[in-house]
């Protein structure tokens, strides 16, 4: 298909690029701009600090700040989201008063400040406002990239002569996602090693310092911007562009209403002529065929995006272990997709787009667009499969109208029960424990219990009492001697849940009400303090075997706790082994098969992100380069609203359906985007002979 760009004289031109085969490129000599080695150096810097403060946020905000998930993933969205919304404001910013290189300059100010105040924010031992300091931090970051987004990379391209300079530009947008990836692999595998294996301030974990060494990293990104200065090619802004865009698309409006009927136009923009000049209404017309054109890729990122949210989660809910050697962390997995990208872009320019050129899979910058879509569905089709493999480890809990009921056997002999109101009829045996996981209730429910020793512990003790069920709750009992039932708790679903973090569990029950002190011996050695029959339920923050020491007496049994499991120790005897329960499974699903989505989620970016990166520089006008980047970047945000809607309206219980929910959004919207993208007329690259830049002292 054939494109068209208006010249300066308002004359359409006719392109011949991206339409059979890769463009073909002048090979006149230009000298290389060294200025973009600076914007590199900067970019790695601000992506280092962006990826390793968001690679740790979930966790951040369900740990030390306590937000539910829910809540959490609403925050990570609507943080994410303005990341990607305040580039429209910085892009006009910089097209229409500052210029980018004073946009960038002075936007990274806020943004470095930002990142100071979240690391302060993080210090628990100071008497301030944790969670609104934290929020503040994330606002003043959001702001700061988001002013930064659409500059950087066209403030790189601005350093080009085109079309000369076609290919190295197009290599550049490489380099430059590639130095993008190299910033987050490092971060997003160093942060989290900072917050889990460092100790600060009293705690186990030290938030302060993963927060802080991405500030360090944004504070060195502003230096090393401001030292390639001499060397920039710096553009003059082209005045209030989106003012002039505004009104002459207003003008245009008003004047169709009035004389459509009287005198017909090729597009209803031509009715902005005479008042707007030739040139400015084509230029808004291409921005207006991008916007159009753009409008399905907001999907796109809705489902990239929410590698840092839901499969993070998802991570959470699996076995990190590598064959015993290591335990990867739940946050660490972000780190594949940046390390996947850093090895398979120069694959992809040097092998996959040649070939896939040479048998004509691939002709245009669009077509990359439309495969990366349909591989990001593909990517959540796999996750939903694996969430529903992952399903079957996970907690059961009561529903509303449900209740659960457990009860523990203390005696060396069984117990046989009998409760008429809930039709049960059972033996528990002994040192055993039962569960009645679905007891329908309304509100709260009594039930008369009867409880018989067995003929062979020798004596005929009886029980009659009566136990407490609640709507949505979880009540547990113990049988203790001489016989009666001891009520250990009535508690929510969460005492059951896999941790947040993906250690296990363990709660110590004592068939005594004395108290008792009980050390675990193994990767951790935590002491757990019983009282009343019970302990408090203890996060073990490392998988392993460990021994039991009872009032400093070792027990000959070790017990094994696994990852996302829930357990509960029982003591009959302080001199006895004691026994240990499962009540909740633990993680059996290997955090590798995450790697597949991972890999086909990448390949999707690699596909449709630097491609759209390249596409909004080349396909817009001079005056608008910043804005229309800035427009790509919004659909980003677009996509976390999209999340954040999903995640409000709670439509399923089971994250699997989600995810096929997202996928099959995506294949609609990408079948969509075919359809428009098959009448998107490409604009010509036009040669730079009069560039214009501003004073070197700005």
């Amino acid at each position: 298909m054939n494109g068209a760009e208006i010249n300066n004289k308002g004359e359409t031109m006719v392109m011949s690029s991206y339409q059979d085969k890769p463009p073909k490129y002048p090979e006149e000599k230009i000298k290389y701009p060294k200025s973009v080695f600076f914007i590199i150096g900067n970019e790695f810097c601000e992506r280092f600090s962006y990826y390793g403060m968001r690679t740790i946020l979930s966790l951040y905000l369900t740990q030390a700040l306590k937000y539910t998930e829910t809540t959490s993933t609403i925050i990570y969205h609507t943080f994410v989201m303005l990341c990607y919304f305040t580039p429209l404001v910085g892009g006009i910013a910089a097209d229409s008063w500052l210029g980018k290189y004073k946009t960038i300059l002075y936007v990274s100010l806020f943004y470095a400040f930002g990142n100071i105040v979240l690391s302060v924010s993080s210090i628990t031992v100071l008497n301030i406002p944790h969670a609104a300091l934290s929020l503040i931090g994330l606002f003043l970051i959001a702001s700061g990239t988001g002013g930064i987004k659409p500059c950087v990379s066209s403030f790189g391209g601005d350093q080009f002569v085109l079309p000369q300079q076609e290919l190295q530009l197009q290599r550049f947008f490489s380099v430059f996602y590639f130095s993008i990836n190299a910033g987050s692999v490092l971060s997003c595998f160093l942060t989290p090693i900072l917050r889990e294996e460092v100790k600060c301030f009293g705690q186990d974990n030290c938030y302060p310092l993963a927060f802080g060494i991405p500030a360090v990293l944004m504070c060195l990104s502003v230096v090393i911007f401001i030292c390639g200065k001499s060397l920039y090619k710096i553009k003059k802004p082209n005045g209030n562009i989106a003012m002039d865009v505004a009104k002459c698309v207003g003008h245009a409006i008003v004047r169709k209403v009035q004389l459509q009927k009287k005198e017909k136009k090729d597009h209803w923009l031509d009715y902005a002529a005479p008042k707007y000049s030739l040139k400015l209404i084509e230029d808004t017309k291409i921005l207006m065929r991008i916007i159009f054109l753009f409008t399905p890729t907001i999907i796109f990122w809705a489902l990239y995006e929410q590698q840092g949210s839901k499969w993070t989660f998802q991570a959470n809910n699996m076995d990190g272990s590598v064959n015993g050697w290591f335990t990867i962390q739940p946050d660490q997995m972000q780190t594949i997709n940046p390390v996947l990208c850093l090895i398979f872009i120069p694959i992809f320019e040097s092998i996959i787009y040649p070939l896939l050129y040479k048998i004509r899979l691939i002709r245009t910058p669009l077509q990359k667009l439309c495969w990366g879509g349909i591989l990001a569905a593909l990517a959540f089709l796999i996750s939903g499969f694996l969430e529903l493999q992952i399903g079957k480890d996970k907690a059961i809990v009561p529903d509303a109208g449900e209740a659960q009921l457990r009860l523990y056997n203390t005696f060396n002999c069984p117990i046989h029960l009998e409760l008429p109101d809930a039709q049960i009829n059972h033996t528990l045996s002994a040192f055993e424990t039962i569960e009645f996981l679905h007891l329908p209730v309304t509100d709260k429910k009594m039930l008369n219990i009867d409880a018989f020793l067995d003929k062979s512990c020798g004596n005929s003790s009886t029980f009659k009492g009566i136990l407490e069920i609640r709507n949505h709750q979880i009540s547990s009992y113990m049988f203790s001697s001489p016989l009666s039932l001891q009520t250990l708790n009535v508690t929510g679903s969460a005492e059951v849940q896999k941790s947040s973090q993906g250690f296990p569990k363990l709660k110590i029950l004592y068939s005594l009400k004395e108290s008792l002190e009980v050390q675990l011996k193994g990767p951790t050695n935590p002491t757990i303090q019983v009282n009343n029959h019970q302990s408090l339920v203890t996060e073990i923050k490392e998988r392993g075997i460990y021994n039991v020491v009872v009032n400093g007496k070792v027990r000959n049994k070790t017990i094994e706790l696994l990852p996302g499991g829930f357990y509960t120790y029982l003591i009959t005897d302080k001199d006895q082994d004691g026994k240990i329960f499962t009540i909740t499974k633990p993680n059996t699903v290997n955090l590798m098969w995450q790697l597949p989505q991972y890999f086909v989620i990448t390949f999707a970016e690699i596909m449709f992100s630097i491609t759209g990166i390249e596409f909004s520089f080349t396909q817009s006008p001079e005056s608008m380069k910043s804005v229309i980047s800035s427009i790509w970047l919004l659909t980003d945000s677009l996509g976390n609203i999209i999340v954040l809607i999903v995640a409000g309206l709670k439509i399923f219980e089971n994250q699997a359906y989600e995810f096929f929910l997202f996928a099959g959004m995506m294949t609609i919207v990408m079948i969509l985007f075919i359809l428009i993208a098959m009448k998107y007329k490409y604009v010509e690259i036009k040669s730079e002979e009069n560039n214009e830049t501003e004073d070197s002292r700005i």
